[in-house]
């Protein structure tokens, strides 16, 4: 096969070189294969023993993970279990075999068809990637109606490439402790694939189209996980090449373990605080480990994601209660549900909207279903009697919305009272500053608050009038626009003189360059994705905050996005050659 290069998302950093290992793709019939009505019953018995010897291997996989990785790998058997509980979804495969006189076969294709669907049309990415649960579980049940064990690899280290590895497959994979590194067709920065690859350390790369189609078992792969990018049988030149860059690569992983264990410093002696945006309850460790000092951000919806039912007071208060255990006594920030709009979920049976970014979503969704989010509210609260949780309501665009959320709040706490259930009095209660007409009025929004945390993302999407995922128009998303600048420095300078926390949990506070620039702003707090702790925290460290005040100060009398950064650049690179070094590596 000649050399080729493919480039996708890089999920997980790290360089890794050898062969191929192709996974079998499980493929549901596509053909529908009728049966006389006295079959009926037959067919109900197989797909109710291949349930039951799903369910007995998915418990021994437990078992294997917990024992071969830790308990906090063996998660992803506990969602597939609640989903095999799933009464309404064996119900559904019932009725298709009972009513069309099916195969059962064509039934499991016929649902996991409808449930592809669903996701599909979401488009946020992390609730996209909950499809590969339900597809998990219905191709075990597939394999099972006819009991056919997989092929075994020959146990060397190699290369796993898939179409779209399943979440129990990565994780049985991974415990055989053979996984070089994973690249994909399919999978994006949230799959569980992903979140396995970073917290073992293996690099994996997703995204990549047809790379399943196009190699064999055998071939020779490089799998960059820092750019995503994947080379098919490259020549000698380009693997010494990759052997520097990896050489380099691990001198930077050494440095990295340091720096999750040193104070979190500027060179003048300025405090600042590294926190961590997670999905999962079982990624608070993980945070922690990178040098987390605490949950700047836990998105609340992944809940919704475990049953075609919606969640219980008890579903909700179980994930929050875990998390502020395992944080302790570190804080913990949960954001109220952020759905509604473009991420739909079924049992939630939202109408489809013309303009679902501008639509019902978040806190307007939350303050449409008020039951709903009096769930929510109830189970924060409850989990909220160690003292380190905080409750962080989302896209937030006037401060009539904080007077109704806070009406609600006391009710709730009301409520608790009579029950006398044991909750945190003093919680404190914050605002995402995400939408322009928020950030405008942030110096009213923030006495109405406990603290505030800027959503750069949406931000920066909302104030610029760029879709940043639109390739059209992607190369206008500036985060060091003036324009951009001028809006988070006047939000974060409202939030400062009123003594009020902020921080900042979009992908600026991950960005060494942006988190310099927010520091000379006057920010402390800064949440990202866990990985990306360590060489944030190495720029901040290698930084005078003073110095940095100053040269942020200078560049905004500066016209555009380019000239500011350049300047910044230069300015600190001068000085501080250090605060740079993980950036280039990465």
């Amino acid at each position: 096969m000649d050399f080729i290069r493919l480039r996708g998302i890089g999920v997980s950093p790290g360089i890794a070189m050898g062969e191929v290992f192709l996974s079998e793709r499980v493929l549901f019939t596509s053909r529908k294969e009728n049966i006389p009505p006295s079959q009926v019953e037959e067919e109900l018995r197989k797909l109710k023993k291949a349930i039951e010897r799903t369910k007995r291997q998915l418990v021994e996989l437990k078992e294997k993970i917990q024992e071969e990785m830790g308990e906090e790998h063996a998660f992803i058997f506990d969602a597939h279990l609640l989903i095999l509980e799933d009464k309404s979804l064996f119900s559904s495969i019932e009725k298709i075999i009972k009513e069309e006189k099916v195969k059962a076969e064509w039934a499991l294709s016929r649902v996991n068809d409808k449930y592809q669907k669903v996701f599909e049309s979401i488009n946020d990415e992390y609730f996209r990637q909950r499809k590969s649960d339900i597809s998990d579980v219905l191709a075990k049940i597939y394999r099972n109606l006819s009991f056919k064990r997989e092929k075994k690899d020959d146990g060397k280290k190699k290369i796993l490439v898939a179409h779209e590895l399943l979440p129990s497959e990565a994780a049985l994979r991974f415990s055989q402790g053979n996984v070089l590194a994973v690249a994909m067709d399919m999978g994006g920065q949230t799959s569980h694939t992903a979140i396995l690859s970073r917290s073992l350390n293996i690099p994996a790369a997703v995204g990549l189209h047809d790379i399943s189609q196009r190699v064999k078992n055998g071939d020779y792969l490089i799998v960059d996980g820092t750019d995503g990018e994947v080379i098919i049988n490259p020549p000698q030149a380009v693997k010494k090449e990759f052997l520097s860059k990896k050489e380099k690569y691990n001198n930077y992983r050494k440095e990295l373990k340091k720096t999750a264990k040193l104070s979190s410093l500027t060179l003048d002696e300025v405090r600042f605080y590294p926190l961590a945006n997670i999905e999962l309850p079982e990624e608070v460790n993980l945070a922690l480990s990178f040098g987390a000092e605490g949950i700047g951000l836990f998105r609340s919806e992944f809940i919704y994601l475990q049953s075609d039912s919606l969640p219980t007071e008890e579903d909700h208060f179980s994930i929050y209660s875990r998390i502020a255990k395992e944080a302790y006594p570190s804080p913990v920030y949960i954001r109220t549900v952020d759905i509604g709009g473009e991420k739909t979920l079924p049992q939630l049976k939202i109408e489809k909207e013309p303009n679902p970014a501008l639509g019902l979503r978040a806190i307007r969704f939350s303050l449409r279903n008020r039951d709903l989010f009096k769930i929510q509210l109830r189970a924060i609260l409850r989990a909220s009697s160690l003292g380190n949780v905080r409750i962080l309501i989302p896209m937030i665009t006037e401060i009539e919305e904080i007077g109704e959320v806070k009406l609600l709040f006391q009710e709730v706490k009301e409520e608790l009272k009579m029950k006398r259930i044991e909750f945190d009095e003093k919680i404190p209660l914050g605002a995402m500053i995400e939408v322009p007409a928020a950030a405008a009025i942030t110096d009213v929004l923030v006495k109405e608050v406990d603290y505030l945390s800027i959503g750069t993302n949406d931000l920066i999407q909302y104030c610029l009038a760029v879709d940043r995922s639109n390739e059209f128009v992607s190369y206008l998303y500036k985060p060091f626009h003036p324009s951009v600048l001028r809006l988070i420095k006047f939000i974060i300078d409202a939030a400062l003189r009123e003594g009020k926390d902020i921080t900042v949990c979009g992908e600026m506070a991950a960005d060494p360059l942006s988190a310099i620039v927010l520091l000379g702003f006057g920010l402390r707090k800064f949440s990202m994705n866990p990985i990306f702790i360590p060489r944030v925290k190495k720029a901040l460290r290698s930084v005078e905050y003073q110095t940095v005040k100053r040269v942020v100060r200078e560049a905004m009398s500066l016209k555009s996005a380019q000239e500011i950064e350049e300047y910044v650049i230069e300015k600190i690179l001068v000085k501080y050659p250090r605060a740079f070094l993980m950036s280039q590596i990465t």
